[in-house]
């Protein structure tokens, strides 16, 4: 169901800033046509995921290190494991995941389907052996019943049902509204004034908007944000060793509750985190460019983004708002007028100049980067494998399509930007 956001109050719309539209809150999250939402489906995956024999020992849980109270994440540097392993990343947050394009810190997985398995399969995480999961479960009538009603036209226990049960579970997990939300929304009262100078900077001066941009803070891409520990980042996955040390951008919705900070859990408190944007960064040349070249916030300017980051935080026994379920959609095909030969787009402010296109079977696509980031474009189906590489500010490249079908151009770097490519005859 919608959530309806309370308290709004007289605005004073001459002290506003701009485009606040832009951090409104969603009333309805997209899920994915092949996994629809129902209230079954999250009851078992509500239930799978405080499940401790979904771990090879029996000893824990996806709960253990995704708790409710620290912002499901688990307040320890790196993720500690089954038989207390150490792991080499922070635990992330799950807070508003429908909305995510790709998961983990490296964007390894595309899905929250894809997703679900990788932690409970990992040996130094809950080192389950998912051959064996699914026969472990069996004769538990109660879950067996939870199943059948979950799927109804597939009910059975297997990895492919836990999955989807668990996906759809973390998809409800939408952060709660916070002070913030209710200033957005028109409550003057929600938030001090240090914190409305604070936002201020974090959307201007500070440029911390171009990264943790939207109503959940974040871009959902991958950045190298200069800290002093190396490591294949997005680069590692996608092949490119341009993106080393970049890793996905963390909402900042519930901050409060999710220290320490950063993907390997290395700095303790958002003061700290200040510090390191004004005076820490390492120049190397796999650098963000998103980040501002030479940042000075005094000290008084950095309190106020602190305190802007306050109001990004609910009420610790607050629950996470229920939204909409709606179908994911792809932008539709263009129809038309005739299907061109050759036609040019452009990338600018992390966006393709147009959502969906149509070219003639044989013809070329020309994308230029007109941004001031570096791009990549990958279009992958079973009849064409395309891979730009890094693509650099004022950089083209042609795309030659010699196939019929629907195509998605992505960018691998700024995963929400997204292209459907109509070929026809």
């Amino acid at each position: 169901m919608a959530f309806t956001l309370g308290l709004a109050g007289p605005r004073a719309e001459a002290d506003r800033p701009g485009n606040l539209s832009a951090w409104s809150r969603p009333d309805s999250a997209p899920y994915p046509a092949d996994n629809p939402f129902s209230d079954a489906k999250l009851e078992l995956g509500r239930r799978l995921f405080n499940d401790t024999r979904l771990s090879g020992g029996n000893s824990m849980s996806c709960a253990s290190c995704h708790d409710p109270a620290k912002g499901f994440s688990d307040a320890r540097p790196r993720a500690v494991g089954e038989g207390g392993q150490a792991g080499p990343m922070h635990t992330p947050t799950l807070w508003n995941l429908a909305w995510a394009e790709q998961l983990f810190w490296d964007g390894r997985a595309g899905s929250l389907e894809r997703q679900a398995l990788g932690p409970i399969a990992n040996p130094i995480e809950m080192n389950q052996d998912l051959a064996a999961l699914p026969a472990e479960l069996k004769g538990d009538r109660d879950l067996e019943a939870a199943f059948a009603r979950a799927f109804p036209q597939d009910p059975v226990i297997n990895l492919d049902n836990i999955a989807k049960s668990l996906a759809i579970f973390e998809r409800t997990l939408v952060s709660p509204i916070t002070p913030f939300d209710r200033w957005v929304a028109g409550d003057e009262a929600a938030i001090p004034d240090a914190a409305k100078r604070g936002f201020a900077l974090f959307d201007g001066k500070a440029a911390c908007s171009n990264c943790h941009k939207g109503w959940a803070f974040t871009d959902g891409a991958f950045h190298d944000i200069g800290l002093p520990a190396t490591g294949p980042g997005r680069g590692g996955v996608v092949g490119h060793a341009e993106l080393a040390n970049s890793w996905k951008t963390p909402t900042l919705r519930e901050i409060g509750r999710t220290a320490p900070y950063m993907h390997d859990g290395s700095i303790t408190d958002l003061k700290d985190v200040l510090r390191h944007y004004v005076q820490g960064v390492l120049q190397r040349p796999t650098l963000s460019r998103d980040l501002p070249p030479h940042l000075d916030l005094t000290d008084a300017e950095q309190t106020d983004i602190l305190a802007f980051l306050g109001t990004l935080n609910a009420d610790p026994a607050a629950l996470p708002v229920h939204v909409n379920a709606v179908p994911a959609t792809d932008p539709g095909p263009v129809t038309a007028g005739p299907a061109p030969a050759r036609l040019e787009v452009t990338q600018r402010d992390t966006a393709f100049s147009a959502a969906a296109v149509r070219l003639r079977k044989g013809g070329t696509l020309v994308i230029h980067n007109e941004d001031t980031r570096v791009h990549n474009i990958r279009v992958f189906a079973s009849d064409m494998d395309y891979d730009s590489g890094v693509q650099d500010p004022g950089q083209s490249v042609e795309v030659l399509f010699d196939h019929q079908g629907r195509f998605r151009a992505v960018c691998n770097i700024h995963p929400k930007m997204k292209m459907s490519v109509e070929v026809v005859e």
